[in-house]
């Protein structure tokens, strides 16, 4: 039988978790990935044995997927303390002092690791055991998010194009693929989705728009149907613009229900990101959530930000907000760096806002704490080291301020009215600035050599 340490649950402490054993992950495109952490990162899409991605149209079963060379090489190195390539998000959030998903996992499904420990050889093969699946059911989202792909927004694909640089366009084929996604409708998957059902305890659905893509509804549906429904929890990633009547009606069928709620900053600042997003909605529903979580049938939920160049200087604003406002949403957000697309990446602002930014998240930890606030405050020293992890990068900042000036002209906005920080990251480049960054790297690279043969 596998051990593992009795600490292996502290973040930096293992690399052990129990996603590539309980749970399923289907993408956008129906690529099969190890999960949705690791969606953006390398090596994430589970492979045939031939190198070629599993896709859910491919037919396999779990226990084929499962017994894909891949996946072993996956079980095999997490149980041996090692981190698959594709983790390097959880690896780099730990790093960084943050909530990685691997230790919340673990402790969600702690009941079935005896089972993995006994049922798993050394070559990490183990019989199929999916208790959780995860299912991108297309890119419908009534929402354009700046920090988004038309992978997950069919809506923002014009404007993704013209704001993005020539390689990143999405065209011909596959544009038209993203602006008519279908693989999802497929008889075979959901005969095979419904075979799954008396096996499932958790069904987690994002988007796209989950509660506004119809397949979403007919999973649910499904689930009623079959008299599983109170023994599977159900999650959503919602952008909460929407509260359809038909998902409230189902909710309190399933054992519970849990919501993350997608929402970026404050008041305007959260509509500048995500377009056309009104907060006066958001904040409705987010009230309704609050107040009528025991009829909906809410078991958690949280709001869930991504942290990027757009709301770095004001997320204390979102964070004071949520800790007064609410009695049942948790008071702090969960906090998401963006490392996608690198424009909007905090770790390549120029230095001195990052000391701007750094000293007001640190003066929002000392205030929070005064008032006696404990859960969650790590996430913001988290969320400083990921920023200082790399260094001011300025031919990324100006694809930022190409990019924001392409989205400002097409959406009547302008960045520096909403955040006036960013403001001088908007001015046209000066020449010599990237010459005179190198040279200042240089110079201090040469001063800390030297220095170690004069001390």
């Amino acid at each position: 039988m596998n051990r593992l340490p009795d600490n292996f649950n502290e973040p930096n402490a293992h690399a052990f978790c129990v996603l590539p054993w309980v749970h399923r992950f289907v993408n956008l495109c129906g690529e099969v990935q190890v999960c949705c952490t690791a969606e953006e990162h390398p090596h994430s899409h589970i492979t045939h044995d031939s190198g070629e991605p599993v896709n859910a149209a491919d037919g396999l079963s779990d226990e084929q997927i499962g017994d894909t060379r891949h996946m072993r090489g996956i079980r095999k190195s997490m149980l041996q303390g090692q981190w698959p390539a594709a983790c390097e998000r959880c690896m780099v959030t730990e790093e960084a002092g943050g909530n990685s998903r691997r230790c919340a996992e673990n402790e969600h499904f702690a009941q079935h690791i005896p089972w993995i420990l006994e049922h798993t050889d050394k070559e990490g093969r183990a019989p199929a055991h999916i208790r959780s699946r995860d299912f991108r059911l297309g890119n419908l989202c009534n929402l354009r998010c700046r920090m988004c792909h038309p992978r997950a927004s069919k809506l923002l694909l014009e404007e993704w194009n013209r704001a993005s640089r020539k390689s990143l366009r999405v065209t011909g084929e596959k544009a038209a693929k993203l602006a008519d996604m279908d693989w999802f409708r497929d008889a075979a998957l959901w005969d095979a989705f419904t075979a799954s059902l008396p096996d499932l305890e958790h069904l987690h659905f994002a988007g796209g728009e989950p509660l506004v893509i119809p397949e979403v509804l007919q999973a649910l549906e499904l689930c009623v149907e079959h008299g599983v429904a109170g023994r599977i929890e159900l999650t959503f990633n919602t952008n909460v613009t929407k509260l359809p009547r038909r998902h409230r009606e189902l909710w309190p069928r399933f054992r519970k229900v849990n919501l993350v709620c997608s929402v970026d900053a404050f008041e305007p600042l959260n509509d500048y990101i995500r377009f056309p997003a009104k907060w006066k909605t958001i904040a409705r529903n987010l009230d309704r959530i609050d107040r009528e979580h025991e009829a909906l049938n809410i078991g958690w939920a949280t709001v869930s930000a991504t942290v990027q160049v757009y709301n770095i200087f004001h997320l204390a604003e979102l964070v004071e907000y949520t800790h007064r406002r609410f009695s049942f949403i948790q008071s702090m957000p969960n906090l998401i760096h963006l490392s996608f697309p690198q424009w909007f990446n905090v770790q390549y602002l120029p230095e001195a806002m990052k000391d701007a930014t750094e000293a007001r998240l640190l003066d929002l930890k000392a205030r929070l704490a005064a008032q006696g606030a404990e859960h969650g405050l790590n996430q913001i020293d988290g969320i400083v080291r990921y920023m200082r992890m790399g260094d001011y990068a300025p031919h990324i900042m100006e694809e930022f301020r190409r990019a924001t000036a392409v989205y400002d002209l097409m959406r009547g906005e302008v960045l520096s009215e909403i955040v006036p920080e960013l403001a001088p990251l908007m001015q046209a480049p000066d020449p010599g600035a990237r010459m005179r960054l190198l040279v200042g790297k240089v110079q201090r690279k040469a001063r800390r050599f030297q220095g170690r043969f004069t001390s």
